[in-house]
């Protein structure tokens, strides 16, 4: 009977602890209440400072490219994966704001109207319906914007696990010297070694643990109150809509690559990245640059961008590592300025005197050199500079000389002469 009593009494304490945990406390009914707030606060800081976000990105991008020579393939991934990521969180925002609005509207509404619908001034097709009252679109609409934004929440702590994996990545390749894509493979063995565990340990501790974490734990909460599939739905509608924002924010992300052949790029040239009088000052120079596209003087002054990794690849052919075929037709580079060769509308431009200088943009390193254009005939003329790269890649390695690795079109003008 003792034994009965105490059974009894433990389950009125488990009852009641339970119970008392769904227990919402007064403080928290009213921060619930004011949530619009500091939900509205947060979305638009966050929203401001998202739009700035993808510039400093693509730097972000150039510099580990140039300076650092991370793999284009690798920052490119990164770059990727982040400008994705932002423009997830911008759609997110923007869709949390706009339901917002339309729900200070209704609460206006409510407040006009709070009868809502009178059925018998309507029009005679109109009165057979039956229309919800304002204050329960409200109570909706509020429910939509508080599970809005959420969501958040829940992707940023994804996200910033995968970036934080992608930062230690970047600093391993960095200190290392890694500019053959070497981080990639250190990325796949984690991401094996990652599902292994999972797999192997499913039933310990640590998968309880990890299963109840505060991202699963929301998603969880989500998936049991909406549904599996509504939160799926709406998940993949939110990262489609994010992807066109993305490949926008991306573009020009090709010209850094400097094993990539960019004749596509040259059918319709973008400006920007060729003179220097319409150069976006924030960001980094690609290829090669002239100062305009007009030219009034004999000579006109070409500079060409400087790539970390091409230091690395004259090591290779200096040493022999790298051998170059005879039917490339190019000889085995002594200095970093040999791996160019400068064309004048397709005329071999020998002997330039070159010079290493660190440009205004960021501080970019490059080349530079005069070129003489006096005997050029007025009109448009085409600056051309071929150059031998070597490409590596996990198990890929090529050597392959860029004809058009870059090309610059410019329109010498004569003077005319006052008498």
């Amino acid at each position: 009977m003792e034994e009965k009593s105490t059974n009894s009494t433990q389950s009125n304490i488990e009852d009641n602890t339970a119970k008392n945990s769904n227990v919402i406390p007064d403080w928290l009914k009213d921060t619930q209440n004011k949530s619009w707030e500091p939900e509205i606060i947060i979305s638009g800081l966050l929203l401001t400072s998202l739009f700035i976000v993808p510039s400093k990105l693509f730097q972000l991008f150039t510099v580990l490219t140039q300076e650092f020579a991370v793999h284009y393939v690798s920052a490119g991934i990164i770059l990727m994966y982040l400008t994705f990521a932002i423009n997830v969180f911008k759609v997110f925002f923007v869709v949390h704001l706009l339901s917002r609005l339309v729900w200070a509207g209704l609460v206006g509404l409510s407040y006009a109207f709070p009868e809502g619908v009178d059925n018998t001034k309507l029009f005679k097709h109109f009165r057979q319906y039956h229309f919800p009252s304002p204050t329960e679109m409200v109570i909706k609409l509020e429910k939509w914007c508080s599970t809005m934004f959420g969501f958040p929440v829940y992707t940023g702590i994804i996200f910033s696990i995968f970036t934080l994996v992608l930062i230690l990545l970047v600093g391993v390749s960095i200190y290392f010297e890694f500019h053959g894509g070497e981080e990639l493979y250190i990325f796949l063995f984690l991401a094996l070694a990652y599902t292994i565990l999972v797999f192997v340990f499913k039933k310990t501790k640590l998968a309880e643990w990890m299963g109840t974490s505060l991202p699963n734990t929301i998603s969880s909460i989500y998936q049991s109150n909406l549904g599996k599939w509504k939160v799926m739905i709406f998940v993949n509608v939110i990262l489609l809509l994010s992807l066109p924002f993305s490949f926008n924010d991306m573009e020009g992300d090709n010209l850094y690559a400097n094993i990539k052949s960019i004749d596509e790029d040259l059918e319709w040239l973008d400006k920007s990245f060729w003179y220097e009088e319409y150069h976006d000052k924030d960001l980094r120079y690609p290829r090669a640059f002239i100062k305009t596209e007009q030219a009034y003087d004999k000579s006109l002054i070409l500079n060409i961008a400087h790539f970390k990794e091409d230091e690395y690849n004259l090591v290779f052919f200096k040493s022999g590592e790298i051998q170059i075929p005879d039917s490339l037709g190019w000889e085995k580079p002594e200095k970093l300025s040999d791996i160019f060769k400068v064309y004048l509308n397709d005329s071999l431009i020998s002997d330039l005197d070159w010079s290493q200088v660190k440009f205004q943009t960021n501080y970019q390193k490059g080349f530079t050199t005069q070129l003489n254009i006096e005997n050029l005939k007025p009109g448009k003329n085409v600056i051309r500079v071929e150059k031998i790269c070597f490409y590596s890649l996990l198990f890929l390695k090529r050597l392959r000389v860029r004809e058009r690795w870059s090309e610059i079109p410019f329109y010498k003008i004569e003077r005319i002469k006052n008498n």
